[in-house]
């Protein structure tokens, strides 16, 4: 019998259950990841929304303004996969500007 009468098998594993400790760990950062794109997305919706009923006015300004429309978007996303203990950049930025804010807060109680 040759090789060409051996069925050869897929080697990826489409939706097969983890096979070890870290790739079920893989999976579940995986998971809230997903998860915090689509609460992330709905709640980001809401906030923007919120401001415009507010009085903002986006549009027209999107170019000038878009930076920090993001920046409530990934911010969300930050907090939300920070309460399951998964990283995000802005973790990081958060964690300085509120030092930096403790900082300037005691400085101005000083005075």
């Amino acid at each position: 019998m040759g090789e060409e009468n051996v069925i050869r098998f897929p080697r990826a594993k489409l939706n097969s259950p983890p096979e070890s400790p870290e790739e079920v760990t893989a999976r579940l950062v995986e998971y809230r990841r997903d998860f915090a794109d689509e609460i992330s997305g709905e709640l980001w919706n809401y906030v923007l929304g919120e401001l415009v009923r507010s009085g903002c006015n986006i549009e027209g300004n999107e170019d000038t303004i878009y930076p920090s429309m993001v920046l409530i978007l990934e911010s969300i996303r930050s907090l939300h996969l920070q309460c399951y203990g998964v990283e995000h950049p802005l973790q990081e930025i958060a964690l300085r500007l509120y030092e930096d804010s403790q900082i300037m807060d005691e400085e101005d109680d000083e005075d």
